[in-house]
């Protein structure tokens, strides 16, 4: 087998350090891939020997070492890809693996049996690659794509099998080019290849996992203002440039500070994360709604004319209304203003969401519980400071809610 094997090995010893640093992730399957690159190593290391000093032993460990590996390999992929198969299926896929590829290296070097494995390995070795780089762009095929990747694992391990197996290296019938070179590849290439896409797999979904926590606020679960604000460029961007309505709506929680100052910063964290779950369950996907600070929400609404935006907070003002936070022998009713603005031609995110905030200020000022349309204005410097004002005078302008007696409605024009 001269040195092929000892570039699979090489190959192998530098990425189990890699997968080993992995282990502490939250993707499963990683610590029995592990066990499946070092038993690799192992039953790699194993036949190189007994290629050497042409020992029975080595030859032994070297298949064992390798259907263990196998099997650690398949456990791998049940817990990446999340399978609900029994256990005992995949013992019994590596055993099968196993057997076969001990089987047909014993018809002899070059049979039609290897032909047709080896053939079978290197497809499965493109198909393994290419399932575990769909996996997770592309949801709709996952249940596709999870047969796949098993089903070409055991046929590239029983492939294995038999390309490492040294009982038919002695025979020295003449073989085809093509073959010689297919034997080479799979000698060399499965296990790198097989690895290195399981640790651009973890790797993937490790920077997924953490995008998810930054683009999520960590109390409520709505996306964060930075999230929100680059989700929203975006879809203004597209909502503009095909000529399709958008509109901004800031919500605002009525009465947080007293809530805070009356039941404690811990029933705060509460009301906020209720009226968050509140309005995300409303929404059911409409929209993209997080959480700009405090008790600030914003939520960008595409294909949404002003009028549809207004009847859809005037929803969300009703359902908060009508949803209070339960606690052990009372309930806090809560209850939120808003401030609509559509935007046009010509606006930027920042621009709506002025409007936004000034139409949100109209809203408390008019009563608390109701929501109020932005008129249309050019959003100069001295707009921009009568926004900053009125986020500063909601701070500031807190009456109590037990005196407090708010009208719910709509504003028309702020």
């Amino acid at each position: 087998m001269s040195f092929l094997p000892a570039i699979s090995l090489l190959a192998l010893l530098m990425m189990l350090p890699v997968l080993l640093s992995l282990r502490q992730t939250a993707v499963a399957g990683v610590q029995s891939f592990c066990l499946g690159c070092a038993l690799s190593a192992v039953a790699i290391a194993s036949v190189m020997v007994a290629d050497i000093v042409s020992a029975f032993f080595p030859v032994m460990l070297g298949y064992a070492a390798l259907i263990s590996a196998s099997l650690f390999i398949l456990l791998g992929f049940r817990g990446l890809l999340a399978l609900s198969a029994p256990a005992f299926l995949f013992p019994a896929l590596a055993l099968t693996a196993g057997i076969v590829g001990l089987v047909v290296s014993l018809n002899g070097y070059s049979s039609f049996g290897g032909r047709l494995l080896i053939a079978g390995g290197l497809a499965s070795a493109l198909l393994l690659v290419a399932g575990l780089a769909a996996l997770d762009r592309w949801p709709k095929a996952r249940r596709v794509c999870r047969a796949v990747i098993i089903i070409s694992a055991a046929i590239g391990c029983a492939a294995l099998v038999y390309a490492l197996s040294p009982l038919h290296q002695a025979s020295a019938s003449h073989t085809a080019v093509a073959f010689e070179f297919a034997l080479a590849a799979m000698r060399v290439a499965f296990l790198p290849l097989l690895f290195l896409a399981v640790i651009f797999t973890v790797q993937g979904r490790v920077i997924a996992g953490l995008k998810t926590t930054i683009a999520r606020d960590g109390l409520t679960g709505a996306l964060s203002r930075a999230a929100l604000i680059e989700a929203g460029e975006r879809i203004f961007a597209t909502c503009l440039a095909r000529e399709r309505p958008l509109a901004f709506l800031l919500l605002d929680l009525d009465y947080f500070k007293q809530i805070n100052d009356h039941y404690g910063h811990a029933c705060g964290d509460i009301a906020l994360k209720h009226f968050a779950e509140t309005v995300s369950a409303f929404l059911d996907g409409r929209g993209a709604f997080g959480r700009i600070g405090g008790e600030e929400f914003g939520l960008i609404l595409p294909d949404h004319t002003e009028e549809q935006a207004t009847t859809l907070a005037e929803a969300i003002c009703r359902t908060v209304r009508e949803t209070p936070v339960a606690r052990v022998h009372q309930r806090i009713r809560l209850t939120v203003s808003i401030g609509i603005a559509a935007a046009v031609p010509g606006d930027a995110i920042a621009d709506v969401m002025i409007r936004a905030d000034l139409a949100l200020y109209d809203s408390k000022a008019d009563g608390r519980d109701r929501c109020t349309i932005a008129r249309q204005r050019q959003i100069d410097s001295s707009a921009r400071a009568l926004a900053a004002a009125a986020a500063q005078l909601r701070q500031s302008d807190r009456p109590d809610p037990e005196k407090a007696a708010p009208r719910h409605g709509t504003r028309r024009r702020a």
